[in-house]
């Protein structure tokens, strides 16, 4: 955990989020990026494209089909808890995942580097302005 004064929902949701696969982790960021539900001024989409290249060395069929969402249980019920907190909420729990990545060890030595060197979490973070709240 990156953030020591995180809610009860939010140390919830990171612990969840700990118990999954990679390639999982990768697709929740993916779906809650596309659907952050509060504004920024950080470059998002470079996030969203990074991992989306990740997504698709861990699946090469994931441009070829559409995801069903709720294939994914754990993914439907994180995303579902995730749309019950605050904004403020919204925010640490997206530094978080994100930061549940750049931790994550992929076993592919192409895939960890590109996510060490573009994944800027803490530039994010401080973006985000909520470190003094």
């Amino acid at each position: 955990m990156l953030f020591s004064d995180d809610t009860e929902r939010v140390m919830d949701l990171t612990d969840n989020v700990d118990d999954l696969k990679g390639i999982d982790k990768v697709r929740l960021a993916i779906y809650l990026l596309e659907n952050l539900n509060f504004s920024t001024n950080y470059d998002i989409d470079s996030f969203i494209n990074l991992l989306k290249e990740v997504l698709e060395k861990l699946d090469p069929t994931y441009n070829k089909v559409i995801t069903n969402f709720a294939k994914y249980k754990n993914l439907l019920l994180i995303s579902a808890k995730y749309m019950e907190l605050t904004e403020l909420e919204k925010k640490k729990f997206s530094v978080e995942l994100l930061f549940n990545i750049f931790e994550y060890n992929f076993n592919d030595k192409e895939i960890n580097t590109k996510i060490n060197k573009r994944l800027n979490v803490y530039d994010y973070c401080y973006s985000l302005d909520i470190l003094k709240k």
